[in-house]
């Protein structure tokens, strides 16, 4: 294979506090992939094999738990052993044939420690009976189900002493159904992309943090927006925290929120203020929550597609970072995106990208989307479009550095 370009997206696994636990690593080859007939699954699997040793866990998924698809040739394969059992949950196709080879090699990777799931299962017990009771977790697909029919068969899974987890959920009804029925761990475009349902008065803290958020983008004195923290104590705290963070780098600690403020500077206020919006619901107040990782992914991977240039226009990698990390605001807030607009002094640009998807943000804004949607044709379409003719070779180390800082930002908690 001479290509080994991958594109590498990741999901948020979540439990019932909507708290992340894991990410699902999903990988998907380019066009030279889908069109080389020589390229097996085999080889992709090299891919991903590499992509682990040589880049390493850390960076890719921080402190949490990775879920990796594996198919026949790489459950057979040497390769599994390069990745550490303590942080990989192995996950057998649907496609897999519970044969008495592939029992005898979970159970093999099992007694090393190695955690084993069946993945998108639809209730196809004839496939899997023989192998349900040697895994240790079973992911229901809710997309595929009738919700009738979920819990006979997470009455039927109960004897086999599994670990479930709710994939593919897309409502707050499933969301609702799953917790129900006594599951305990969730994935799905409900907690990454959560759609609005309706425009209704946010949360107080939220309410004070985006009066905050005007506040600094207006360029308000300091100790005006010092006097709106001191209303807000809990967010106070908050705002220290992450300041105090490795993503911060700080080499002295801050002790007040004044030292905080002046420490900051306004432009890095304006980046922390977004952020902690993520973050101000009372029923999640920890850093580590799937929409705080995804805004701060997204800031990231802008503001670097953004300083390809080599950095000459620094206004674009600003309005890039802003851009991916406003694009979720009007899940957090509950609000349409065009009347948070309309409160914040925002450039111009900015606005098109997050309304309309135009200009060159706009263009950057759908790339990210499409890569956490592991659409590799449409990855390949954007990366024609953005400035500069970027080459997908390059998108890689972006995106580690964007997961990177997105872990530091969560490890804050």
């Amino acid at each position: 294979m001479t290509d080994q370009t991958i594109y590498l997206a990741r999901q948020p696994i979540v439990d019932v506090n909507k708290e992340l636990v894991g990410f699902e690593l999903l990988f998907r080859a380019t066009e030279v992939n889908a069109a080389d007939a020589t390229d097996s699954v085999f080889a992709t699997s090299t891919v991903i094999a590499n992509a682990f040793t040589e880049i390493g866990l850390d960076q890719v998924i921080g402190n949490v738990d990775g879920y990796l698809n594996v198919d026949s040739d790489f459950l057979f394969s040497e390769m599994i052993e390069a990745l550490p059992a303590s942080r990989i949950v192995l996950e057998l196709l649907e496609t897999t044939i519970a044969d008495e080879q592939t029992i005898a090699r979970v159970g093999e990777l099992r007694r090393r420690k190695y955690r084993v799931a069946i993945d998108d299962f639809i209730g196809n017990f004839d496939d899997f009976d023989a192998l349900l009771p040697g895994v240790d977790m079973v992911k229901i697909d809710f997309e595929k189900l009738d919700e009738l029919l979920v819990p006979m068969i997470v009455e039927l899974l109960a004897k086999h002493k599994v670990t479930l987890l709710a994939e593919k959920v897309e409502t707050p009804e499933q969301f609702r159904q799953a917790k129900d029925l006594g599951i305990r761990l969730f994935q799905g475009y409900h907690f990454a992309h959560p759609e609005m349902l309706t425009a209704k008065r946010s949360k107080p803290a939220k309410l004070a943090l985006l009066r905050l958020l005007s506040l600094a983008m207006d360029d308000a004195e300091t100790k005006d927006i010092e006097e709106e923290f001191k209303h807000h104590p809990s967010l106070t705290v908050n705002l220290l925290r992450l300041v105090n963070s490795a993503a911060m780098s700080r080499r002295q600690v801050v002790t007040s929120l004044r030292h905080a403020l002046v420490l900051l500077g306004r432009k890095q206020l304006r980046v922390w203020l977004q952020l902690l919006l993520y973050t101000s619901d009372r029923e999640n107040q920890s850093l580590n929550s799937p929409l705080l990782q995804l805004a701060a992914t997204r800031g990231k991977l802008m503001e670097q597609l953004a300083a390809r240039d080599g950095g000459t226009q620094s206004a674009l990698k600003d309005m890039a970072f802003m851009t991916g990390i406003l694009s979720l605001m009007d899940v957090v807030l509950e609000m349409p995106l065009a009347d948070i607009l309309r409160e914040l002094n925002v450039p111009v640009p900015v606005q098109g990208a997050l309304l309309r998807r135009e200009g060159a943000l706009g263009t950057m804004l759908a790339l990210t989307e499409q890569i956490e949607q592991a659409d590799a044709a449409a990855i390949s379409r954007s990366l024609a479009k953005i400035p500069g003719s970027l080459r997908s070779a390059e998108l890689i180390p972006m995106q580690l550095a964007a997961y990177q800082w997105a872990n530091e930002v969560a490890g804050a908690s």
